[in-house]
């Protein structure tokens, strides 16, 4: 690392709820364990409601073939219809955000998941099933833009970062704990299996919603540090103009994101480079099995490896990632998956063991880069905007991970089998331009996309944790 990629730390107190200097302080600092004193309901939470979608995933498209009769291709389009309809909702959940707090959002969104789960007992045809997957997706859009902000609420600069990442190894953990209880309920061939996990997980989001309703301690906006200095023109550039956004409401919101360059870079820098995260889920399952006839075991075993790296690595990596400015963070998060996809493009030249050890090296990659640059995403996404406009943008990102979703499949679908190289390159170019675009943005607003620990100089810790 250069001179300019360190920051100097800031005088906070280092640890999750321990004495300045102390050994299990340091042991916390250096495993990347954010301060969890009076945040257990929060954390409980979290891990609660990724343990019940993780019981679900086994029955995501299953369910409605086993309690109806529906056939799969008319889930499949009801899935898709029930998807298009949902995605206005996202800039609607942004203004709600803005409007009510990020608290109150994540408290109607779990108990919109309730509702819609206990429905699931009750679709008998097709429009049935589109109007309840409606209600579900609803929830997911409300959620995907009120966490991130309800974070940024309770933490600022590194703390910031290490919650994210927590959360995401909890979640990580959580669901695929929940995943494992599902698929056993399911295998034991008990006809109301099925059943009983949707109650589970309707249950899981009530007492989600309750415990995000009384988390345990006051939860207060941790402002952002966005000096006037580097502000664009056009745009709310610090304290002041945070406070006017918030006078103007509405008004100014989607005014403020408009007038931002820095904004606009970065949501197109985020559409193309997202497209990176189809490698596990979408690639390749199809390509590893279908195209290069490697052993059917492999996918899952890659998938595996990816979520265990995750659990073990993604704190402590995130702390070590402190002093660096998180535009640089995705740069070479892309370049790790671009040494990803030039790994699977040799890999027809390989056979046998060779070729699984390929796809395995080639997972790690990945997986670092995947680590590396989420945090750092997430936490330019829920700060970078000024505040009262948090939540409007937040949708914006979420839609630009829906791009990817809708089109994704279907660009792999028709490349992949005869045209591999082709899909390997647009693949390549699109991670290029996301790396290149957050490159730009940190240039144009370095304070905006700075490291984390230099955020939090000058600003004791216990602001950011309310």
């Amino acid at each position: 690392m250069t001179e300019e990629e360190h920051a100097p730390r800031s005088g906070g107190a280092p640890g999750p709820g321990s004495a300045p200097g102390s050994r299990k302080a340091r042991v916390a600092d250096r495993l990347g364990i954010p301060r969890l004193s009076g945040n257990g309901r929060i954390v409980a939470a979290t891990a609660l409601d990724s343990f019940g979608v993780g019981m679900f995933i086994p029955l995501n498209f299953l369910f409605f073939l086993l309690t109806t009769d529906l056939t799969v291709q008319e889930v499949g389009y009801g899935t898709s219809l029930a998807t298009l309809l949902s995605l206005p909702v996202a800039p609607l959940a942004g203004i709600a955000v803005d409007r009510w707090g990020p608290k109150a959002s994540l408290v109607a969104n779990n108990l919109l998941a309730t509702v819609g789960y206990l429905c699931y007992l009750l679709v008998d045809s097709q429009a049935s099933l589109v109007a309840v997957l409606f209600v579900v997706l609803c929830a997911e859009r409300v959620y995907w833009v009120s966490w991130p902000a309800f974070v940024a609420d309770l933490a600022q600069g590194e703390e910031l970062d290490r919650w994210y990442a927590f959360t995401a190894a909890g979640k990580n953990a959580s669901v695929g704990l929940g995943g494992a209880v599902g698929g056993a309920l399911l295998g034991t061939g008990w006809s109301g299996a099925a059943v009983l996990i949707v109650l589970i997980n309707a249950g899981t989001s009530a007492v989600t919603a309750l415990l995000f309703a009384y988390p345990g301690r006051r939860v207060r906006a941790a402002a952002a540090p966005r000096p006037a200095t580097t502000a664009v023109p056009g745009t709310d550039g610090g304290q002041d103009g945070e406070q006017d956004g918030e006078k103007s409401g509405e008004k100014g919101g989607w005014r403020a994101l408009r007038g931002d360059r820095t904004v606009f870079v970065l949501i197109g820098a985020q559409t193309a480079f997202v497209f990176a995260w189809l490698i596990p889920t979408t690639v390749l399952p199809v390509y590893l099995v279908a195209v290069r006839g490697l052993p059917a075991w492999l996918p899952s075993t890659a998938f595996t490896l990816n979520a265990l790296l995750i659990v073990v690595a993604q704190s402590a990596l995130t702390a070590r990632l402190a002093t660096v400015r998180r535009s640089r963070v995705v740069v070479r998060s892309a370049v790790l998956m671009l040494a990803t996809l030039l790994l699977l493009a040799v890999l027809p030249a390989a056979g046998g063991a060779v070729g699984v050890v390929l796809v395995c090296a080639a997972v790690v990659l990945f997986t670092f880069g995947q680590m590396a640059a989420t945090p750092a995403m997430t936490a330019v996404s829920a700060t970078v905007a000024p505040r009262h406009a948090r939540g409007r943008y937040l949708s914006v990102v979420n839609l630009t991970w829906t791009v990817s979703a809708i089109t994704g499949p279907a660009l792999v679908g028709a490349l992949i089998e005869r045209h591999t190289l082709v899909l390997w390159g647009v693949l390549a170019v699109l991670t290029a331009l996301g790396g290149a675009g957050y490159h730009l943005a940190g240039r144009m607003s370095p304070e905006r996309l700075g490291a984390p620990r230099g955020e939090t100089a000058g600003a004791p810790r216990e602001q950011a944790a309310g």
